[in-house]
């Protein structure tokens, strides 16, 4: 059980808190905007509201907007062992603050000054990143397969 998941499913239930909401829904746009059917393929939209959310909620989000209050990118991640993989996201596993990993499994950004923004911004929040292993998962021979990055993948985002 995830008493943390639960407390948000019932505050979006509730449905009060509108600004809150508006917020997550212009980021669930994006993301099924940006995302490239192989992330969130299958996913629906109430399901991704309550990923956006549940990430707020454990403070593991990070966005980017313009003047307007576009959304120009997120990042989110779960703090994890490294024996964790893509189940760890799909039954709503709660993080392991003592982890000896990231799992970054929501990253989108649509340009790459704001990758940039954003990936500065997450290892300021999350510098133990620098000394954890770091997880994602990427597609190959169709299905999803998890990898392991090392630090170098932020030196390489950040001189692009």
């Amino acid at each position: 059980m995830n008493p943390l998941l639960q407390s948000v499913q019932v505050a979006l239930q509730n449905d009060t808190q509108t600004e809150a909401i508006d917020f997550m829904d212009r980021v669930v746009d994006f993301c099924i905007n940006r995302e490239n059917g192989k992330v969130l393929d299958g996913w629906p939209r109430d399901m991704i509201q309550l990923l956006v959310a549940y990430h707020i909620a454990k403070d593991t989000f990070i966005s980017e907007q313009d003047a307007e209050g576009n959304i120009r990118g997120i990042y989110m991640w779960y703090n994890c062992n490294e024996e964790d993989d893509w189940m760890f996201v799909r039954n709503w596993i709660q993080d392991d603050p003592d982890g000896n990993a990231i799992f970054m499994a929501f990253v989108f950004s649509d340009n790459t000054k704001t990758f940039k923004q954003i990936t500065n911004r997450f290892i300021a929040k999350c510098p133990e990143a620098m000394q954890k292993k770091l997880l994602g998962v990427r597609y190959r021979k169709h299905k999803p397969t998890k990898v392991e990055y090392t630090t170098k993948l932020f030196k390489k985002i950040l001189s692009i």
